[in-house]
């Protein structure tokens, strides 16, 4: 068996016990981190490498910023910039051996999107574009390979606490679900979504008013999963405990059972 979590931490530095007592209690083997917001020699190695992970981190001066932390052995590492001529540490991909056999893992954080019609939408779109070259070519490799992280995006209408209020705006417009849409369709799958074909669950609820209270949520993290992973998937589920911690992230993490 194998766990792989990951989770919009939104500042390790502010989260790291919360993060150290999440990894050991529920003994997750692979975490993918986004949002660290730190730069690599700030990221807090000392905390986590005693609890026996190796970290493979793309940081950022207060804002971005992705890792892998890891129980078994990184083989390589990759830090990409989806998009050229932003360099923004977004993407993180590692190979990892466990059991004799080789895994791809990604660590992922898409571009909000800020506001309709400004340029910050509009690189998030031409970000999913060339994640979604970037994954059609992963694909052709026939790996297990999981892709994970805050997409930004709510792919359908019960991934939202209102769809008709949400109708049009970021994370839930359109253009986006449409792009999000044709990564799946090269054939990644929705750990979640085929472990929970019909449940209304959020990974997501914004820090003002009773959002949380309320259950006024967004699912905007996935765990996509190439057709080798696919086949090893036992089980994907939504972890709100983190959510309702004194001074949580606004996300929560997404786990996977792998059955080996």
């Amino acid at each position: 068996m194998l766990k792989i979590a990951t989770w919009n931490v939104n500042s390790i530095r502010k989260r790291v016990d919360q993060l150290c007592s999440f990894i050991v209690d529920d003994q997750i083997d692979i975490i993918l981190l986004q949002e660290i917001k730190c730069t690599e020699e700030q990221f807090p190695y000392v905390e986590i490498e005693k609890l026996g992970y190796e970290c493979i981190v793309y940081g950022q001066v207060a804002r971005n910023g992705v890792c892998v932390l890891s129980k078994h052995p990184i083989l390589e590492k990759f830090k990409i910039d989806i998009v050229e001529g932003y360099q923004e540490a977004r993407y993180i991909e590692c190979l990892i051996k466990h059991n004799n056999q080789k895994m791809r893992v990604v660590s992922i954080y898409v571009p909000n999107g800020q506001s309709l019609g400004s340029h910050v939408f509009e690189y998030k779109l031409k970000f999913l574009d060339n994640l979604y070259e970037r994954m059609d070519n992963l694909l052709k490799n026939e790996e297990l390979i999981v892709i994970a992280g805050d997409y930004n995006v709510a792919p359908d209408e019960i991934d939202v606490f209102d769809p008709t209020l949400l109708n049009g705006q970021v994370c839930f417009h359109i253009k986006e679900r449409e792009k999000l849409k044709a990564i799946l369709n090269l054939g990644f799958k929705d750990a979640f979504r085929m472990s929970h074909p019909n449940l209304q669950q959020f990974s997501w609820w914004h820090y003002q008013g009773n959002s949380l209270r309320n259950n006024q949520g967004m699912r905007i993290d996935h765990m996509l999963l190439s057709p080798q992973a696919v086949d090893k998937l036992g089980i994907c589920y939504i972890d709100d405990r983190l959510r309702k911690l004194e001074n949580p992230s606004d996300h929560t993490p997404i786990v996977s059972i792998m059955e080996w």
